[in-house]
């Protein structure tokens, strides 16, 4: 009887069913950037029963317009959607598999990318535009041992849902704070990474609770977008390649017990094989390989209200007692959280030579509301070595891409956010070809 529930909520979910972000050593949640209630609410309480037994299924849409005001290829605006439907499954509540679960998201993207339209520039302006499908994004079933201390992962896996991630920097629109340049830019067609998923498997340890240790084997080259249209293009010769990412992440004033302000810190590098040529259009030696650090550090928490303590004599009815209460913790998410990434890739074909970026989130800048994020961010990279030469050859020599951000996300609703958003992109395609591009326009993202 219970098996047969689970199944009636799963097939249920897929008739409505996000990539997750979330500890790689338990069943991740579909993304919720503002953590905020869907439209569809419970959903006639299947939502919440499917929950029970282990299953959640979600639907966001994220849409984005902007407009290139000056410099770049030429000016004019493109509006582009996504639409990210996703399913997962804790299996032993669902079917008494004991450490396992499951996933299943799909994304379908429409519209036109303004980079490729207007700007001219490898750090493109909207993480969510893409070659119009509906594809693959992740297909994949883990398998958790020794109280979670071990996870194992197989099938289609997007490793920049693990890997190469700062919490802080996801605030921000321009593709190059999910999945850095570094890296998208250095494997053919970006590697398994948004809108791409590969086979693949990923091995998690985390021996303490402060410490994780991933390693991840997949495919390295997805082919093009408009080729690999549903992200089932699997083709195992040498144009494909092998990719190995490995990551250490170390984390500190996790707990809500903590009075300090918590921080990541991760490293890692990879190399992969394939023998496509990169996005710069050079020819790849026998391998490209690549080194990166990451740290995410919260600068300032806005105070929790301290509670008066009368047993520890902070506080007296009479006030006679000038000892101040003991503080609070101030570990809320809220106040002034910073990051900064730097990496490099030491080969001459590399497109993205050497990359760093940095920026500041304060969250609830107004006191009434809580959700809103404020953000400023800069990302910079260089162009490589061959790459630089043979742009040079056609009267552009490559020096560097850089952008700027600024960018306000205003929860409007419990399940609908706004977001304005400003760039401007110095040298778009790491040439002087184009004037550097003032790009203005706004994210929504709703919910259901």
């Amino acid at each position: 009887m219970k098996l047969r529930h689970a199944l009636l909520y799963l097939l249920i979910a897929a008739s409505l069913s996000q990539r997750s972000e979330a500890s790689p050593l338990s069943l991740p949640d579909p993304i919720n950037l503002l953590k905020q209630s869907q439209i569809f609410g419970d959903g006639f309480g299947y939502r919440r029963e499917a929950a029970d037994h282990g299953v959640i299924f979600t639907a966001q849409s994220t849409s984005d317009l902007f407009g290139n005001t000056t410099g770049g290829m030429t000016t004019g605006s493109t509006y582009s959607g996504l639409l990210n439907l996703a399913l997962t499954a804790d299996l032993q509540k669902a079917v008494g598999w004991e450490g396992a679960s499951f996933k299943s998201a799909w994304l379908w993207l429409y519209g036109n990318d303004i980079s490729q339209k207007y700007v001219g520039n490898s750090l493109t302006v909207s993480s969510a535009a893409g070659y119009p499908a509906f594809r693959a994004s992740e297909l994949w079933l883990q398998q958790n041992l020794f109280h979670d201390a071990f996870s194992l992962r197989a099938g289609l896996l997007a490793l920049d849902t693990e890997f190469l991630a700062s919490d802080t920097a996801s605030l921000f629109v321009n593709s190059t704070f999910g999945p850095p340049a570094l890296f998208t830019l250095n494997i053919p067609n970006g590697g398994p990474t948004y809108p791409f998923a590969l086979p693949g498997v990923r091995l998690a340890v985390q021996p303490t609770s402060w410490l994780t240790l991933r390693s991840a084997l997949t495919q390295a080259n997805p082919f093009a977008q408009n080729v690999n249209r549903n992200g089932f293009d699997w083709n195992f010769g040498p144009a494909r390649g092998l990719l190995s990412l490995n990551e250490l992440a170390v984390t500190w004033n996790q707990n809500a017990s903590s009075s300090a302000l918590p921080g990541t810190a991760k490293a890692g590098f990879w190399f992969q094989n394939s023998q496509e040529e990169l996005t710069s259009g050079i020819a790849p030696s026998a391998f490209t390989s690549g080194f990166y650090g990451i740290i995410d550090q919260q600068l300032y928490a806005v105070p929790n209200k301290a509670v008066p303590d009368k047993a520890s004599g902070s506080t007296t009815a009479g006030g006679k007692n000038p000892q101040p209460a003991a503080p609070s913790c101030t570990c809320s998410g809220k106040g002034l959280s910073s990051f900064c990434r730097a990496g490099f890739s030491p080969q001459p074909g590399s497109s993205s030579s050497l990359y760093a970026d940095a920026g500041l989130v304060y969250t609830r800048l107004i006191p009434s509301r809580d959700a809103d994020k404020l953000g400023i961010a800069f990302a910079y990279s260089k162009v490589g070595s061959l790459t630089a030469a043979e742009t040079a050859s056609a009267g552009y020599p490559g020096s560097f891409e850089a952008v700027a951000e600024l960018s306000y996300s205003l929860q409007f609703s419990q399940a609908v956010s706004i977001q304005p958003d400003l760039q401007y992109i110095l040298h778009p395609g790491g040439t002087q070809q184009y004037g550097n591009a003032l790009v203005l326009g706004v994210r929504a993202v709703v919910n259901f």
